[in-house]
This record gives structure tokens, sequence and C-alpha cells, in this order.
């Protein structure tokens, strides 16, 4: 498998490399947790109880469409790239063009690689706090889904193209820019 196949916009990105380029970016998402886990724990330790599935919404508001929000944002317009792929000198573009994509498309495109799977994780985990000893099969069924999309995910790295089913969806290739 070659990792040096050229398209507009620059060279295939390495999976390595966009791995690498996940973990570092990784470190930046970190920090919102940790901001609010202690604010949790007090809401928490203050006898708020709420319902699995605000728990579930409230942690969709405050963690993954924030995080969400701040990858596409990155990616999109002039930035073109998360700090992870600016430290691994990557880029998001159009597959087309080679250009650079515009928040919609950036939005799509970590919509279905974060908060899509991100959200299911936490249904299931929910599900499980919270569940019986024995789970009822489609909370199994969504578990192994889960599963799926992140073997999908990574598992897409390493093929030929390098495109996940998110940049197909949305459209885009990571690459690493072409020198001017």
């Amino acid at each position: 498998m070659s990792t040096s196949s050229s398209f507009i916009g620059g060279t295939r990105a390495p999976a390595w490399r966009r791995i690498t380029a996940w973990l570092i970016d990784w470190l930046f998402i970190l920090i919102l947790p940790l901001l609010l886990v202690p604010v949790g724990v007090v809401v928490y330790s203050a006898g708020l109880r709420l319902p699995v599935g605000l728990w579930n919404l409230v942690s969709f508001l405050l963690l993954i469409a924030p995080v969400t929000l701040w990858c596409a944002r990155r990616e999109s317009g002039r930035f073109q790239a998360t700090p992870g792929k600016r430290v691994r000198g990557l880029i998001v573009v159009d597959a087309r063009s080679g250009g650079p994509i515009g928040f919609g498309r950036a939005l799509l495109r970590n919509t279905a690689k974060i908060a899509l799977p991100w959200e299911l994780g936490h249904t299931v985990a929910y599900g499980f706090a919270t569940a019986a000893p024995n789970p009822p099969g489609s909370l199994l069924v969504l578990t192994i889904i889960v599963y799926v999309i992140m073997f999908a995910w990574l598992g897409a790295l390493f093929l030929p193209s390098g495109r996940t089913p998110y940049d197909l969806l949305s459209g885009t290739r990571v690459v690493r820019p072409q020198a001017p």
C-alpha cells in the first residue's frame, strides 16, 4: 500500500499521522471534561438526581456538541485543521477541488466522526449503568453497533484511499499539503 498518493491539494495523509493527530486533539478535548467533572460532583453531592435520558442530554449539550463544533470550526475555512492535524502537518480539503471546506461540511464530517459514536457510547454507558443484572437485548445490539463504527472508522484509515466513512460522507480528504 502506497502512502504517497498525490491528490489535488496535497499528498495522502498516512494513517499513523492521522491517529497521532487525533491523540493530540484529545489532549485539548479532555480539558472540557476536566472542567465539567467537578461541577457534576457538586451537583450530584447536592442531591440532584436526573433521569438517565436527561443526564445523557446534558452531557451531549455540555460536552459532545461543543467538541464537535470546535473541531468543525478548526477544519473549516482558513484553518483547515484541528491543532493535532496542524502539529502533524495535515489539513482537511475538498476531495474534488483540494480547496478548503466550509463550516457545514466540516460540521457534517465531525458529527459523523465525533458526535455520533460518542453519543452512542454515552447511551450504552448510561444504559449499562442503570440496567438491571440482565440488560435488554437492544442495549447489547447498540453496543455492537458502537464497536462496529469505531473499528470501521479506524480500519478505513489503513485502506489504500485512506478515506474514512465520514470523509466519504462529507466529500473530504485529509492530506499533507503540497509545498508552495
